[in-house]
C-alpha cells in the first residue's frame, strides 16, 4: 500500500495558517492595560480594534476619523467603504474575529504568490518562505498590508489570464484601503482592451465608493469623506516615516516636498512606458509591477515596520525574474537582513533602538534595490531580465 503524500504547498499554506493565528493569539494573550491609561488601556491589537469600531462609528453618524481614546488610541485611517466592511466581524469575541482576519490577509497573499505566473513552484515557495519574517511583522499588528499586497499581485495575476473585470476589483479594492494602491491602475497600460479596464475600473471605484450610502445617505457620506480629507492633510505634515523623504532628511539633512518627490519617483517609474513594445514581455511587466510595489512603499510618508511586506514580497519577484550577478545578490542579502530581519530579535535591541531606527536602515536597501529596478526598466530586457513566455 503505497503511502500518502502530501505536497510542499500543503506544509506552506500550513506553515501561513500558524502564523496568523499565533500572531492572533500572542497579541491576545499579552493583552494588558498600560500604566498611563485610565480608560480600556491598549491592546495589543489595538488595530484591529480601530479597524472593528469604526463600523459603530459609521452606522452610528460619527466622525470616523476624530480621536476615540476611551477606545483606542491612534486614528482610523481608512475609507467608510473599509469600515463598512468590517461589518463581517463585528459581532465576533476579540479572539476569533482577530485570528479570522489575520487569515484573511495571509490567505490572501499566500494564494496571490502561487498563482504569480511564468514562475515554478520551487521559486513561489521560496518567495512565501522569504517573506515569513515581514508577513509576520504585519500579523502581529493587526495591518491590512499582506491583504493589499495580495490584492496588486492578484489582480497582476487576473490580468495576465485576461480577465479584466476581477483584475480591475482587486487594484480598485486597494484604493479603499489604502489610497496609495490607486496608482497599481497604471497596470492596465500593458494589455488589451486597455478602454474596457478603464471603464471596469471606474465602475468599481464608483460601486465602492457608493457602497456605504444605506447606512450614511448621501450627506453622511459627503460629511465622512470631507473628515477623510481634512484627517489626510493633517497626517501628511505629522511625519516623514521610513521613506526616501526620511532617509533624505535623516542622512543629508534634506528636506524636500512628499508629494512632488512621491511624483517624480512615479514618473521615473513611469517614463519606460513611452518606449513601444518595452513591455511585451512577462518579465517587463514583473519588472514594473516590482519597482510599483516598492515605490508604494519607499514614497510613503507613513510607512512604517509592518508596510514592507509590499515592498519585499515585490523585491523577491524581481529576484527571481532576473539574471543573478554579484550586486543583485549583494542587494538581496541587504534586504533580507536589515529590512526583513530589521524588526525581530536577531538584531538586539541596542543595534534596533540605536541604529536602525533612528538612521531609518530598515528603508535603505529598498530604495538601493528601487534604484537597480530603474535602471533594468531603461535597459534592454535581454542584458539583464530571464526569458519568460509573453
Amino acid at each position: 500500500m503505497s503511502r500518502l503524500r502530501i505536497r510542499p504547498v500543503f506544509w506552506l499554506l500550513l506553515l501561513y495558517v500558524i502564523l496568523a493565528t499565533a500572531a492572533a493569539l500572542q497579541a491576545w494573550t499579552l493583552t494588558r492595560k498600560m500604566p498611563e491609561q485610565d480608560g480600556p488601556g491598549i491592546t495589543k491589537y489595538n488595530n484591529y480594534i480601530i479597524f472593528r469600531n469604526s463600523f459603530d462609528h459609521l452606522t452610528e453618524g460619527k466622525n470616523l476619523y476624530c480621536a476615540y481614546p476611551e477606545e483606542h488610541w491612534d486614528l482610523f485611517k481608512y475609507s467608510p467603504t473599509f469600515a463598512l466592511a468590517f461589518g463581517l466581524f463585528r459581532g465576533l469575541p476579540d479572539l476569533p474575529g482577530l485570528a479570522l482576519w489575520n487569515l484573511l490577509n495571509a490567505l490572501l497573499f499566500f494564494v496571490a504568490i502561487r498563482q504569480l505566473p511564468g514562475m515554478d513552484d520551487k521559486k513561489k515557495a521560496l518567495i512565501l518562505l522569504l517573506c515569513v519574517a515581514d508577513a509576520m511583522t504585519s500579523l502581529q499588528n493587526s495591518q491590512s498590508n499582506l491583504l493589499v499586497a495580495g490584492l496588486i499581485l492578484q489582480g497582476f495575476n487576473f490580468f495576465e489570464k485576461g480577465k479584466l473585470v476581477a483584475a480591475t476589483l482587486c487594484l480598485v479594492s486597494t484604493f479603499y484601503i489604502k489610497i496609495f494602491g490607486l496608482a497599481a491602475l497604471a497596470l492596465l497600460l500593458f494589455y488589451p482592451r486597455k478602454w474596457k479596464s478603464v471603464a471596469w475600473a471606474a465602475a468599481w471605484f464608483v460601486l465602492l465608493l457608493m457602497v456605504p450610502l444605506p447606512v450614511t445617505g448621501f450627506g453622511g457620506l459627503a460629511a465622512q469623506y470631507g473628515h477623510y480629507l481634512e484627517m489626510l492633510r493633517n497626517d501628511h505634515a505629522a511625519s516623514v516615516g521610513l521613506s526616501v523623504m526620511g532617509w533624505l532628511k535623516t542622512w543629508f539633512g534634506i528636506g524636500v516636498s512628499q508629494v512632488l518627490l512621491a511624483l517624480a519617483g512615479f514618473g521615473l517609474l513611469c517614463v519606460p512606458l513611452l518606449g513601444p513594445g518595452r513591455f511585451d514581455t512577462l518579465a517587463r511587466r514583473s519588472l514594473f509591477l516590482a519597482g510599483l510595489m516598492i515605490w508604494m512603499v519607499i514614497f510613503n510618508h507613513k510607512a512604517e515596520s509592518p508596510t514592507f511586506i509590499i515592498a519585499t514580497s515585490a523585491i523577491w519577484l524581481w529576484f527571481f525574474t532576473r539574471k543573478r550577478t554579484v550586486l543583485v545578490y549583494a542587494a538581496v542579502i541587504l534586504v533580507f537582513f536589515l529590512t526583513s530581519l530589521a524588526a525581530t530579535d536577531l538584531w538586539p535591541r541596542f543595534i534596533r533602538s540605536g541604529f536602525f531606527e533612528p538612521w531609518g536602515i530598515k528603508v535603505v536597501p529598498c530604495i538601493f534595490v528601487w534604484i537597480l529596478i530603474i535602471c533594468d526598466l531603461f535597459t534592454p530586457a535581454g542584458w539583464t531580465l530571464k526569458t519568460t513566455p509573453k
